[in-house]
């Protein structure tokens, strides 16, 4: 089986990060799998010669002199070149893969025809501050969610599509490059035809913003797409031939965090996963009481997001803080 890795690169990402990244999909196990990987680089005219010159002969670098469609763009054009692959894989230059995670995600896919994306529960790789922590402990509540959806049927739609795909599958559905964010659009796009994304036994890392600004511009990102999936598919999925869990499922992932503060009272149930991310009581305290205000501060991003989208607001590839992992 042939599996074939993307890799988009925005242009401000640091040499070293691209050069970790690689070190970490090296070591995945891809034993008996014909393995490429794909560096799409945004390069806006910087030099990455020398990341050519040290990369496995499976590995190799695209350029392209300009930030068209963003992520998704990045990833449309790759699709257009690899005719014979089975799988594809997409990762972050951040991410960072369990060494088990395509092959697991493979047997995932494999378990059922009608799966088309598998991926694992995320964890946080820059565990560096109280902001960063927070974020860990948030995605934890994710990883719940989507062990839940996957038992009830439901929708799943993982943070970023990062993940083994069938390539086929993503050669016809494509990735709208107009929207805010193509992971949420290309679930919808899964669950409309048919098909489902499925919870691997694996998990994969990635960086979490580590400071409020970044927080707040990724969040405000998340959300407007959201918005733009709750305009563009209420209709289309409310009226599709699919079982009334995703549907609801669908619903409840994309409006239940306009409204994240109505869940600071229940955020003490997780204070056994706060307690895990801390080194002591009165962090443990911090970062609950930090979680708190998280929740709200999701809330106005929300409603940032939805001024956004009313105003047809242009989009920026914002630029964030990266530690060196």
């Amino acid at each position: 089986m042939k599996v074939s890795a993307i890799i988009p690169v925005a242009p401000f990402e640091p040499h070293i990060l691209i050069e970790k990244s690689v070190e970490s999909l090296r070591a995945l196990d891809c034993t008996d799998l014909d393995f490429q990987a794909y560096y799409v680089i945004d390069s806006r005219g910087n030099d990455y010669s020398r990341l050519c010159h040290v990369l496995p002969p499976n590995f190799h670098v695209i350029t392209r002199e300009n930030s068209r469609g963003r992520r998704a763009g990045a990833i449309n054009d790759t699709l257009s070149l690899l005719k014979d692959t089975d799988f594809i894989a997409l990762f972050d230059v951040d991410s960072r893969p369990n060494k088990d995670f395509v092959k697991e995600c493979i047997v995932a896919l494999n378990a059922e025809n009608s799966t088309v994306l598998a991926s694992g529960c995320r964890f946080v790789t820059n565990k560096v501050n109280t902001l960063s922590k927070i974020v860990s402990v948030e995605y934890k509540f994710f990883c719940d969610v989507y062990r839940f959806s996957g038992r009830s049927k439901g929708f799943i739609q993982f943070n970023g599509a990062i993940g083994v795909s069938k390539a086929d599958f993503l050669r016809k559905a494509a990735f709208d490059e107009a929207c805010s964010c193509e992971d949420l659009d290309i679930s919808e796009k899964i669950y409309l035809s048919g098909n489902q994304a499925t919870l691997a036994e694996t998990k994969i890392g990635e960086q979490a913003p580590t400071c409020v600004h970044d927080l707040y511009k990724q969040r405000v990102r998340w959300f407007r797409g959201a918005a733009e999936g709750i305009s563009k598919y209420l209709v289309p999925i409310w009226s599709a031939p699919m079982s009334i869990s995703k549907k609801t499922t669908w619903l409840c992932s994309l409006t239940i965090p306009f409204f994240s503060y109505l869940l600071v009272p229940f955020l003490p149930l997780y204070l056994r996963r706060v307690v895990k991310e801390s080194d002591s009581l009165s962090e443990s305290v911090k970062i609950l009481l930090g979680l708190m205000g998280h929740a709200c501060l999701m809330t106005v991003c929300g409603a940032v997001a939805i001024g956004q989208h009313a105003t047809s607001h242009n989009r920026e590839w914002a630029e964030v803080s990266r530690s060196e992992i």
